[in-house]
């Protein structure tokens, strides 16, 4: 029998301490109405989780698609995810000649899409403990390099930012800025 004592802070468990706040942040974003795709390769996601290489992703534009896909390319990521937030339609439209025809079940539907793109994303998180995560929550626009942000806010992509700080006692405060 093996047992091995793992700190989960510091440089040995870096890796994991940014699955772990990816994935908080995944829940976080998705119960916000943000439907996010993992940008690069991971292999601490489960099987399904959604990745941005195994979808087809239609709401992207051409140019959106090639920026994320030149940065995966050139193993250049800076991001951690693309998402997209949806807005919702009527799913159905009902026509009538008149209300007789319709009372009496004569009516003719057409289904109609029922979700348009409202915004789409390029997220990244950091996730730590104490001073060195909060400094992220202060100065967000840190996280990122100016030629990338002016790029990715260019093509149209709104640009947010996630800190997943680890509390004590299995908790986390998670705050979430758009820039």
């Amino acid at each position: 029998m093996m047992e091995k004592e793992l700190s989960l802070f510091g440089k040995e468990a870096s890796n994991l301490i940014g699955a772990l706040g990816e994935i908080i942040a995944w829940d976080v974003l998705r119960k916000m109405g943000i439907r996010t795709y993992k940008i690069g390769a991971w292999n601490f996601f489960p099987e399904g989780y959604p990745h941005f290489r195994d979808r087809k992703i239609t709401f992207l534009t051409r140019k959106q698609t090639e920026f994320v896909e030149n940065k995966v390319r050139n193993n250049m990521i800076e991001f951690d995810f693309v998402g997209v937030k949806l807005k919702h339609g009527l799913p159905y439209v009902i026509e009538v000649e008149n209300i007789n025809d319709f009372m009496n079940g004569k009516t003719r539907g057409k289904s109609l899409s029922t979700k348009k793109v409202e915004d789409v994303y390029l997220i990244e998180v950091k996730t730590g403990r104490g001073a060195n995560i909060r400094h992220y929550s202060k100065n967000p626009i840190r996280a990122f390099s100016p030629e990338n942000l002016e790029k990715a806010k260019a093509i149209g992509f709104k640009v947010a930012l996630v800190v997943v700080e680890l509390l004590e006692n299995w908790k986390c405060r998670i705050s979430y800025r758009e820039l």
